[in-house]
């Protein structure tokens, strides 16, 4: 079963920092885009015992018709948003793209958000295709949970990006 906004906001699996401008959506909450990094220089590792992060490198703003926000060419992204999470053991969390993303060519991909993982800011990754310009605190993605069997205390996300702060 999917949450819809309304389960959602009342079990706080969405937390909201103070520049938030995501909202209840149908079967969701949308989240606004805090910052991009470009992905790519060095080689990313995934270990037996840990993962070693492709280099991140900030994407400046910069503004254009008077809005503030990151023009984007294609290639790989970094996007962290203004809502972080806090998922329950009985929950598990995804984010896709708006339409308005992938009309324009871009999409987004998130890995699997585990119960009891948490963070200030979510991040994922985002593909653009096309050139794009994003707006500062606009809404890119939508955050959806399912529901899922009871997850032991023991079993809980507890990896080193638990309250990442890499961000």
């Amino acid at each position: 079963m999917i949450l819809n906004s309304d389960q959602i906001l009342e079990e706080g699996l969405i937390t909201l920092d103070s520049n938030s401008h995501g909202k209840p959506a149908q079967v969701g909450f949308d989240l606004s885009i805090k910052a991009v990094n470009k992905i790519g220089g060095l080689v990313g590792k995934v270990l037996k015992d840990k993962t070693e992060v492709n280099q991140h490198v900030g994407v400046e703003k910069q503004m254009i018709d008077g809005h503030c926000g990151w023009l984007l060419y294609a290639g790989v992204y970094d996007v962290i948003m203004n809502e972080g999470c806090n998922i329950a053991p009985n929950r598990v969390g995804l984010i896709r793209q708006r339409s308005s993303l992938m009309r324009n060519g871009a999409l987004i991909q998130s890995s699997i958000f585990d119960p009891g993982f948490k963070t200030d800011n979510v991040g994922t990754y985002m593909f653009v295709n096309y050139p794009i310009f994003i707006e500062e605190n606009s809404r890119v993605a939508q955050m959806y949970f399912h529901e899922c069997n009871w997850v032991f205390e023991d079993k809980l996300y507890n990896g080193q990006f638990q309250n990442d702060k890499q961000r």
